[in-house]
């Protein structure tokens, strides 16, 4: 009966991530000069006996940790560079899994988190365009989803007003210098307000964001 009632609470925790305010799969266009790199987790992702508690996954790229989380049942869409990409998923910022991709402009490629194997592992690999469009469609866009998290990752490719906006930032910075700016026109302090907003959304733990915090001091 205990085992009954487990499943049945399972089977609510999935319906509530499939249909809760997530966003909803949608398909995308790579960037003109880009390579949109998907990655999904598997619905059955982080649900573990009694306790019932779901895992996340950090991903990152070129070992730039990406601030959003991935959970069960969502995806994350990212317009990068057509160049050698090394990307990351980390299971509680403790197993890592690692693929590495060689990108090629207007090309769509698909990498799925699955868990819950045998032995605890869990498995990050490129999928089958025709096998993940299926799967990925039933997932719901990562995070409080209605948020764009715009991180401190110089591999991605912006839309044509980003880089409208980049290159006003650009020219308004080469005749005020900006302290401690970096290379995408953000201070070190916007950097760190920015990660102390997703520490209080919930997005980060209080772990996480000390740790981007000394990151992003120390860079």
């Amino acid at each position: 009966m205990k085992n009954v009632k487990n499943i049945i609470v399972v089977v609510i925790l999935l319906l509530l991530a499939a249909c809760g305010n997530k966003t909803p799969y949608s398909v995308q266009k790579p960037l003109e000069n880009a390579a949109l790199v998907y990655v999904y987790a598997d619905s059955a992702v982080g649900y573990y006996g009694e306790g019932m508690t779901s895992t996340y996954f950090n991903i990152r790229i070129n070992n730039k940790r990406y601030l959003q989380r991935i959970r069960s049942g969502e995806y994350l869409a990212f317009d990068l560079k057509p160049e050698a990409m090394s990307i990351s998923a980390t299971r509680a910022q403790i197993e890592e899994k690692v693929v590495k991709l060689d990108l090629k402009a207007g090309q769509i490629y698909y990498l799925k988190i699955r868990d819950n194997l045998d032995g605890g592992r869990f498995e990050f690999e490129q999928m089958n365009e025709e096998v993940a469009v299926k799967e990925i469609a039933k997932t719901g866009l990562a995070g409080s989803s209605e948020e764009s998290t715009k991180n401190i990752i110089t591999e991605f490719v912006n839309s044509k007003e980003d880089k409208k906006e980049n290159t006003s930032a650009k020219v308004e910075s080469t005749t005020t210098a900006q302290p401690n700016a970096d290379t995408n026109g953000l201070s070190k302090s916007d950097e760190i307000e920015k990660a102390h907003n997703l520490k209080e959304k919930g997005i980060l733990s209080e772990e996480e964001f000390k740790a981007l915090k000394t990151e992003i001091l120390t860079k």
